[in-house]
């Protein structure tokens, strides 16, 4: 090696030894002080919290009926791949309910948008109206739902409920009670509650506030712990009445037994099937076809109750 090269190279060690000398020894002269670790004052009226219980991630629920029939309700949910490659490419639901309010899930266009991801033959918004702070009406969702259908996009009809109004489809009943919360009842009569929020609602119909009203309910599906997707008195009242199964996530069933609610709850998780057969493995006796499915499926949100 030149020895032009050898001299410089020691150079360069001799100052990043001596560098280094000088920053030790000024770490060495600096006196270290005590760090004082100030605790924030907590006023007296929250003294009690102790912050969110964990309850699972949300999720949303694809239910495939005795007749064939393939529903999917997305939950509170962001746009995310999934609608596409698990959803639409692999299970392909005949019926989609997609969260549109935006603030708190998609927007109208982000929701129309699943469509072509989805491509079911009919797509119903919901999760909109209830709240000052979260879209009014359902004309946007329409009109982008359609103008993807006229594009060659997707197949989606899009459907608007009215609340409390029973809508056939594909021999499926669908009563929208407002925000999240669905009857559904399957072709041989099975009837679903899904996020059982009802009392405080301010969409819920009067008629559907007096639980009695419902005559049956065989199962009920929560899809996260939020307060606007169910309710613990309206849930302990609904279990007095018909004290169906409870289907939610493994955390929020946890949660419901240790605020005592009695109903059986079957203990599932994302990408788990529930069936009569597996419900009665767990001891839980359904009113339900033998070829009906559950499955909890994934939805991009946030859960627990404060």
């Amino acid at each position: 090696m030149d020895k032009k090269i050898w001299i410089a190279m020691g150079v360069i060690a001799a100052i990043s030894v001596a560098s280094l000398g000088i920053s030790i020894a000024r770490y060495q002269r600096v006196p270290q002080k005590e760090i004082e670790v100030v605790k924030p004052e907590v006023p007296e009226e929250s003294a009690g919290f102790k912050g969110p219980v964990y309850t699972g991630t949300s999720n949303g629920f694809l239910i495939e009926f005795e007749n064939g029939v393939k529903l999917y309700f997305s939950g509170d949910t962001a746009l995310f791949s999934d609608m596409k490659f698990v959803i639409g490419d692999y299970y392909k639901p005949d019926i989609a309910f997609l969260s549109a309010g935006d603030t708190f899930t998609m927007d109208p266009i982000d929701a129309a948008f699943a469509t072509t991801w989805i491509n079911p033959k009919y797509a119903i918004p919901h999760h909109y109206h209830t709240f000052a702070m979260i879209v009014q009406n359902a004309s946007k969702f329409v009109d982008e739902v359609n103008r993807h259908r006229q594009n060659g996009d997707t197949r989606a009809e899009p459907v608007v409920l009215e609340y409390g109004v029973e809508r056939t489809l594909d021999g499926v009943k669908i009563t929208w009670l407002g925000h999240g919360t669905f009857l559904f009842e399957s072709p041989t009569g099975t009837r679903i509650l899904l996020d059982p929020w009802l009392t405080a609602n301010p969409d819920t119909p009067a008629e559907y506030k007096n639980f009695e009203d419902f005559k049956k309910i065989d199962l009920i599906l929560i899809t996260h712990g939020h307060l606007d997707h169910w309710d613990l008195d309206d849930l302990k009242e609904l279990v007095r009445l018909y004290n169906p199964p409870i289907l939610t996530q493994y955390e929020m069933a946890l949660y419901l037994q240790q605020l005592g609610i009695t109903a059986p709850i079957a203990l599932m998780n994302k990408g788990g099937k529930i069936t009569k057969n597996l419900l009665e493995q767990q001891e839980i006796t359904a009113n339900m076809p033998g070829d009906m499915e559950i499955m909890l499926v994934h939805a991009d949100h946030s859960s627990s109750p404060p």
